[in-house]
């Protein structure tokens, strides 16, 4: 019998934002760009308790289609298809192709559903990063997904590296991905923000407006006076109120990617000035 598939496809992005249940039902994903959007491509274990899954998540944007496919070896195709992502000095590889590269190699596994470098909120956070003073630095990435923030501020020189995310898939990719890169010495945690305690010099946080709107200050709180806090993950339509969100911060620098912005912030709760 040929495996089902349930066929999702979604704004860019969307994959990023799909909670545990979401994991624990699909079975396994595979992910492709078409047409500008993104096709989810899922292999529930149970069909039925998924769409209805999907049915109660009622996200208008998605299209959803059921198929049957043949058996085919995705390993191959993978490793047929995939295409080093390279942001500025830094590349983007899968295990099996470790070849020597010019600049920064960062190894992760492709078709994970937690970031792979290609969105462009991730590739922003990248750049940010690249352009910011992150050596012997204490960081905190908030929302780690697969770790590759994390991995880069490791790669950067950090003194040290706390990655959290309150999916435990996440984590567990994460942890992987941390495995790839013996990066051993970056903390995991699976945590809400709730969970996470003291602050860092630098924040880096590429999560969405939703949940900016809802703890922009709980954000904020955990860096340090005169540290920077590093975010994107902002639509276009929502750049002008996500700044005003972090009202109780400088700006420093703004960038945008497609219809994505990013922000870098210096946090100064003694007035003292600088720059990153």
């Amino acid at each position: 019998m040929s495996p089902t598939r349930v066929d999702i496809k979604a704004d860019k992005g969307s994959e990023e934002t799909f909670g545990p249940e979401f994991y624990a039902l699909c079975g396994g994903v595979w992910l492709e760009e078409l047409d500008g959007r993104m096709l989810i491509k899922c292999y529930p274990r149970d069909v039925q308790a998924f769409l209805a899954y999907l049915d109660r998540s009622k996200r208008p944007s998605d299209s959803i289609s059921v198929v049957e496919e043949g058996e085919k070896d995705y390993v191959a195709l993978v490793r047929r298809h995939f295409t080093p992502v390279r942001i500025g000095g830094l590349t983007i590889l899968p295990p099996w192709r470790r070849k020597r590269t010019a600049g920064t190699v960062l190894i992760i596994e492709p078709g994970m559903a937690f970031g792979t470098g290609r969105h462009e909120s991730t590739r922003l956070m990248i750049r940010m990063m690249g352009e910011s003073d992150i050596k012997g630095k204490r960081v905190l990435d908030m929302g780690s997904g697969s770790g590759i923030l994390a991995i880069y501020a490791w790669l950067l020189g950090a003194a040290s590296v706390v990655a959290v995310d309150h999916d435990p898939l996440a984590a567990e990719a994460a942890r992987k991905s941390c495995e790839l890169n013996h990066a051993r010495a970056i903390l995991l945690a699976c945590s809400g923000l709730e969970g996470i305690r003291g602050r860092f010099q630098v924040v880096l946080a590429n999560l969405d407006f939703t949940t900016f709107k809802s703890h922009a200050a709980d954000v904020v709180r955990l860096v340090e006076d005169g540290g920077w806090l590093i975010v994107s993950g902002i639509e276009r339509q929502y750049a002008a109120d996500a700044r005003a969100l972090f009202g109780s911060v400088t700006l420093i620098r703004q960038k945008r990617m497609k219809e994505w912005h990013g922000f870098v912030f210096r946090v100064d709760r003694k007035s003292d000035s600088g720059e990153i």
